[in-house]
């Protein structure tokens, strides 16, 4: 993390502070941890003030956060006692606190004690929702690795192989091309289990003339990837080209209309009301839009009938129509983008998307 992206997060910090009237934000969540700091740790705390930000971590920790964290002031914290010290000694009367991650047990420990202080439970899930432009690298390279995995897949795969053996191929794949690990559990589908919108994979073999569904993702510098594209193997019938290209198309107008400024269920209509105009699929697209990508493979903002977030700049958003036929066979095809002015970049975009392979 650069200096400058520490700025733009601090920054965005102290506007949720002044909006809340407080003094201070304690997080303790591994994902605001990392979010803030730029390292992992299994215990870490982050504490925000306006004017500076401090990581307490045990002895285990201490040497290394004092060696690699450039930007946060690095304490030793034996003891809940240490968290209470600080808070005194910084004379933070109002302390915000992460409702949407914190555990009942983290808040007995860390800030019922706190009699002094007034502690408010704050929603912390849209600070980490517009990202940086690190951010943005750390994304585009996560993204890569899924893209090449998935070009590998289509070269690999072959007739007789089971879900199983792709899903760990691709696994596989993605370590050996500088992941630290897959962002979610792989769905690998073939034939009529592409019509389970999250199937997991199992010792169903491959046949031809099948669809296969593949949506992967990897974390690459702790952000995730996440991708889907749906192939056939041997030669496809007119009803399953036919599906495809709805949802390709379907999943172009999406793409076509992402911008900042637009709410995230007007995006969904978009796209839900022109599968909705088809007599046979028309009602099979079950899930929303998308959904946003960052540290956590799911995040906000949730683009979907039911959220009414208006798109900024620099948000990172999945594009994911699908429909699925029970019996028969589904089709989803997922890009992630980047939200800018007029439009969005694809971090996904050199995934091929050709049907037959």
């Amino acid at each position: 993390m650069n200096s400058n992206s520490y700025t733009v997060k601090h920054n965005r910090i102290k506007d949720f502070l002044n909006k809340n009237k407080a003094d201070a934000i304690v997080f303790i969540s591994t994902q605001n941890t990392f979010w803030i700091s730029n390292i992992k740790t299994s215990d870490g705390i982050v504490l925000v003030t306006p004017s500076k930000i401090f990581l307490l971590v045990d002895l285990r920790e201490y040497e290394y956060c004092k060696k690699y964290v450039q930007y946060c002031e690095v304490v030793l914290f034996k003891k809940i006692a240490d968290f209470k010290k600080i808070i005194n000694d910084l004379n933070i009367k109002t302390l915000l606190f992460e409702k949407d991650y914190l555990t009942l047990k983290q808040k007995e420990q860390y800030l019922d004690s706190l009699k002094t202080v007034n502690s408010i439970p704050v929603d912390t899930i849209s600070l980490r929702s517009i990202k940086t432009i690190d951010e943005i690298k750390a994304l585009q390279q996560s993204a890569n690795i899924a893209v090449n995995a998935i070009e590998d897949v289509k070269k690999w795969i072959k007739v007789g192989m089971t879900e199983i053996e792709v899903a760990q191929h691709i696994h596989s794949y993605m370590i050996n091309q500088g992941a630290s690990n897959i962002s979610f559990e792989l769905i690998v589908a073939f034939g009529k289990n592409t019509a389970i919108p999250h199937h997991q994979p199992t010792n169903t073999r491959l046949e031809n003339n099948q669809m296969v569904t593949c949506d992967i993702g990897c974390i690459y510098l702790g952000y995730c990837s996440d991708i889907t594209r749906t192939f056939f193997v041997g030669t496809p019938s007119c009803k399953e080209q036919e599906m495809y290209d709805l949802v390709l198309s379907a999943q172009k107008i999406g793409l076509e209309n992402v911008k900042s400024q637009i709410y995230t269920n007007q995006l969904d209509a978009i796209v839900r009301n022109y599968i909705a105009k088809n007599k046979k699929w028309g009602n099979l697209f079950t899930h929303s839009l998308g959904h946003g990508v960052g540290i956590e493979i799911h995040e906000f903002p949730f683009v979907s009938q039911k959220t009414n977030t208006i798109l900024e700049e620099n948000m990172v958003i999945t594009i994911e129509p699908g429909v699925y036929q029970p019996g028969f066979n589904g089709v989803r095809i997922e890009d992630t983008v980047v939200v800018t002015e007029n439009g969005c970049i694809n971090l996904t975009a050199k995934a091929s998307k050709k049907f037959t392979i």
